[in-house]
C-alpha cells in the first residue's frame, strides 16, 4: 500500500477531531479536560521544530503527524463542547455569534503621495476597499461602539483592534469597513487573527503587500493593482485566498502556510516561477497546472522569455498551496 505523504497529516487530524468527541461520549475523556484543550498549543511549535530538525530524515513526518494531532484533538475538544480558554481568544464572543454591535465615531483622514498602512484585527470582521483621491476612512461597529485604535500621519495609518490590560485583544461584534486611497503609493500590510477579513486592491497602488492569518480566513483581491513590486502571506492554522495581478515587470513573493490553506490565482500569460522550501506533510497542484520540476523549483512554461514574471517562494507544513483552483481565490 502506497502512503501519499501530502495528505497523511490531513487524515490524521482529521481521525483526531472525529474520535475525540467519541471518546468523550463514551466517558474515556473528562470534558473538563477537554475545555482546556486549547492549552495544548505550545505543541504546534514543538511539531514544526521537530519537522526543521528532521527534515531531511526518515523521521521527517514525526513533527508534521505531531502538529495534526495537536491541531485535531483542539478542534475536536470544540466540537465536544469544549471552550477556547487562551487569554486573546477569551474577548473573540466564541459562541456567541458576536452580536450586531454599535456604530463607532468615523474616523477618516489623508495621505502624502507615499505612505504605509497596517490593519491589524483581533476577531471580527473586517472588509478593505478602495477609492479615488489620497484620503481614508476607517467605519463599523462593535460592541459597545467601541472603536479600534487609529494613529495616524501624514504618512502612516495604523488601525488596530483595542489594548486591554496591557494586551491587545479583540471586541465581540467587531466588523471594521476601511477604504484606502488610489492616488497615495501605499506599502500596505493586514494581520487578522481569529477573524475573517476581504480586501478588494483595485486601482491601487501597492509597491509592498504583508498578509498575515492566524486562526482565521481572508480573501485578498490583487487584480486590479496598478504598482505592485512585493507580496508577504503568512497563514497559521487558517487560510487565504489571493489573486494577483498582471505586474508591470517583475513581482515576488513568499508564501508560508501551518496547518492551513493558501489558495493563489495567478494570470494566464504571466511568467511564473515557484520555488518550495519545506513541504511537511503538505501537498500543492504545481504539475497538475502545467509547471514543470526542476529540483525544488516548478516553472511555468516560457518563463525564459516572458517580460512579465511572479516569483514565489513557498514554505508549508501540514497544509496546502492550491495555484488557480477551480473556483477561483474568493
Amino acid at each position: 500500500m502506497h502512503v501519499d505523504r501530502g495528505l497523511l497529516g490531513w487524515g490524521v487530524f482529521f481521525i483526531t477531531v472525529g474520535c475525540v468527541p467519541l471518546a468523550e461520549r463514551a466517558g474515556y475523556l473528562d470534558p473538563a479536560r477537554l475545555d482546556r484543550a486549547w492549552e495544548l498549543w505550545p505543541l504546534i511549535l514543538v511539531g514544526i521544530g521537530l519537522s526543521l530538525i528532521l527534515r531531511r530524515t526518515k523521521a521527517a513526518a514525526v513533527g508534521g503527524l505531531v502538529v495534526a494531532v495537536t491541531l485535531g484533538f483542539m478542534v475536536g475538544a470544540l466540537v465536544a463542547g469544549g471552550i477556547p480558554s487562551v487569554g486573546g481568544l477569551s474577548g473573540c464572543g466564541f459562541g456567541t455569534g458576536g452580536g450586531n454591535g454599535s456604530a463607532f465615531p468615523d474616523q477618516a483622514g489623508s495621505f502624502g503621495l507615499e505612505a504605509s498602512a497596517d490593519l491589524e484585527l483581533n476577531c471580527g470582521e473586517l472588509a478593505s476597499t478602495s477609492a479615488d483621491g489620497t484620503a481614508w476612512t476607517v467605519t463599523g461597529t462593535s460592541e459597545g461602539g467601541r472603536p479600534p485604535e487609529v494613529l495616524a500621519s501624514g504618512d502612516r495609518l495604523t488601525v488596530r483592534s483595542p489594548s486591554r490590560s496591557g494586551f491587545t485583544a479583540g471586541v465581540s461584534g467587531s466588523r471594521w469597513n476601511v477604504t484606502l486611497p488610489r492616488q497615495a503609493s501605499l506599502a500596505l500590510g493586514m494581520s487578522v487573527n481569529a477573524g475573517s477579513a476581504q480586501m478588494d486592491l483595485a486601482g491601487m497602488r501597492v509597491p509592498e503587500l504583508r498578509v498575515s492569518v492566524n486562526a482565521g480566513d481572508a480573501t485578498v483581491n490583487a487584480t486590479g493593482l496598478i504598482d505592485s513590486g512585493s507580496v508577504t502571506a503568512t497563514v497559521n492554522a487558517g487560510s487565504l485566498g489571493i489573486s494577483l495581478p498582471v505586474p508591470a515587470t517583475t513581482l515576488t513573493g513568499s508564501l508560508s502556510v501551518n496547518a492551513g490553506a493558501i489558495d493563489v490565482c495567478v494570470p494566464d500569460g504571466v511568467g511564473l516561477r515557484i520555488r518550495t522550501g519545506r513541504q511537511a506533510l503538505s501537498s500543492d497542484n504545481f504539475a497538475d497546472q502545467g509547471l514543470v520540476r526542476t529540483g525544488d523549483t516548478w516553472t511555468r512554461p516560457g518563463f525564459a522569455t516572458a517580460t512579465q514574471r511572479i516569483e514565489l517562494e513557498t514554505d508549508a507544513n501540514l497544509a496546502s498551496i492550491t495555484l488557480n483552483p477551480e473556483d477561483g481565490c474568493g
